[in-house]
């Protein structure tokens, strides 16, 4: 991730907004309400400066020199006895996905976790099936599963928990 991926990064994440409102099942979470731009732009500021602490690792896929995805591993409660573990999450623009781009971010994030975490850990809506089986030809493992963890537009959608020992 570069500071110049911002504004690529920015769309990527606004796109999903229609997405989800379009689509109660779309596999995200996302905010109740879309952030500002300035909520945005001090996220982003955040994310740069966890990276350089060394407590995220952060994958962007670029198609002709713009970010259309990323896979984003954040490390648990740094500092403390959780923080040999990573929470994962990835994300592609919706006409970039099926094109394999979710496998290469998913494929380069891994290595580059390797020796910074010991176990990786997501969870995946039981609506998105297609991620949770490529997050299982990665060797992760189902550990869990939450009824009706996520409620979006009146509508409840399970969850599952899964995780990766590296």
């Amino acid at each position: 991730m570069m500071p110049t991926d911002y504004e690529d990064l920015e769309e990527t994440f606004f796109s999903f907004f229609p997405e989800a409102e379009a689509d109660p099942g779309f596999g995200l979470s996302l905010h109740r309400q879309k952030p500002t731009m300035e909520e945005e732009r001090e996220w982003f500021s955040g994310l740069l400066k966890d990276v350089e602490a060394g407590n995220v690792i952060m994958t962007v896929a670029e198609v002709d020199s713009h970010a259309v995805g990323n896979c984003i591993v954040r490390r648990v409660r740094p500092g403390s006895p959780l923080d040999h573990r990573g929470s994962l999450g990835i994300s592609i623009r919706k006409q970039y996905r099926g094109k394999g781009i979710g496998t290469a971010l998913l494929r380069e994030t891994i290595e580059r976790c390797r020796g910074k975490f010991e176990i990786l850990e997501l969870t995946v809506f039981a609506t998105n099936p297609g991620a949770r089986a490529l997050y299982k030809r990665f060797g992760f493992t189902d550990y869990g599963h939450m009824p009706r963890a996520i409620k979006r537009a009146g509508i409840y959608i399970d969850e599952w928990f899964m995780y990766l020992k590296l």
